[in-house]
């Protein structure tokens, strides 16, 4: 028996303890290691587990866990270096075999626990923690935890905004009440995307002044899948649009690739994360962001050397 040098189970994951610690403690607060228990109430008789998945319940901890000042949870990552896996859609897909024969089993109960609670949870994995460049300081788990606050002050602002133009909105004929409406969903999905994900806001950043130094307002982007979808249009042949959808559950990487015109070269930038999109956020989403943040980075170091 002896005390444990460290309450991480391993450098790397310390050192993204420390990354997220760095860039989220300004507003909210980082908790390691914290018992499941703490975060969901069990209820004495709930019937979808049994007394195995109870006992394991109560014996297990999660690694991460983003709390308001206040002490609420606001949600929770897993970091997988044994099978280096992510969740996707309520399930844990292990990518390497690991010493615990049982490791899906539980970080699946994890994950169901948490979906039927509607408490974003997600597992993640070396690919997510590592930084996208060296002079940033961001990870592709920052876009996640990003994503998933943005999509929360969405639903608050939405319906703030809507209240706040109700008059107006009642005011207008029909043919013009939906376009007014989505208008204020674009505009409260702007803002909270800027307000809370740190890569679309530097993305914004970099754009902005990319155009001052001279960049062409146009740029073009391109979604990528790995493996490919099926070709054809799936808005004129609906046989295509399910064997699209179908085939996207076997998609293991989603990226985006961003064409930004400056002179006298243009900048192509591609950026790639792993499917592991649920209710809470898209991976097409959060490496359209980083493609944008990297690509417009570029432009403005370019500028600045010449």
């Amino acid at each position: 028996m002896k005390i444990r040098r460290y309450i991480f189970g391993s450098k790397s994951e310390y050192d993204l303890f420390r990354a997220l610690q760095n860039r989220w403690s300004n507003i909210f607060d980082l908790w390691p290691s914290l018992p499941f228990s703490t975060i969901v109430a069990l209820d004495r008789a709930e019937p979808s587990l049994s007394n195995k998945e109870r006992e394991f319940f109560y014996n297990t901890n999660i690694d991460y866990t983003l709390c308001t000042k206040n002490g609420s949870p606001i949600l929770s990552i897993e970091f997988d270096g044994l099978g280096k896996g992510f969740s996707r859609n309520g399930e844990y897909i292990q990518i390497e075999k690991s010493i615990d024969p049982y490791r899906k089993l539980k970080l699946d109960l994890k994950i169901k626990i948490a979906n039927k609670l509607e408490y974003p949870f997600f597992v993640i994995s070396f690919e997510e923690s590592n930084e996208l460049s060296s002079d940033l300081n961001l990870t592709i788990v920052d876009g996640i935890i990003g994503q998933a606050l943005a999509n929360k002050k969405f639903k608050e602002t939405i319906r703030t905004l809507y209240y706040e133009n109700q008059e107006m909105i009642d005011s207008l004929p029909d043919y013009a009440k939906n376009e007014y409406i989505q208008d204020l969903v674009i505009e409260a999905e702007v803002t909270t995307e800027l307000q809370m994900d740190p890569i679309a806001k530097l993305a914004a950043e970099y754009e902005i002044e990319a155009m001052k130094g001279g960049a062409h307002g146009a740029y073009s982007m391109e979604y990528l899948y790995d493996p490919p979808l099926p070709k054809g249009d799936p808005f004129h042949d609906i046989s295509i649009l399910e064997k699209r959808i179908n085939a996207f559950n076997s998609v293991v990487r989603v990226g985006c690739k961003i064409i930004v015109n400056t002179t006298p070269i243009s900048i192509i930038q591609t950026a790639w994360v792993r499917n592991f999109g649920d209710t809470f956020i898209s991976p097409l989403k959060i490496a359209e962001n980083i493609a944008m943040m990297l690509a417009f980075k570029k432009a403005v170091d370019l500028k600045r050397e010449s």
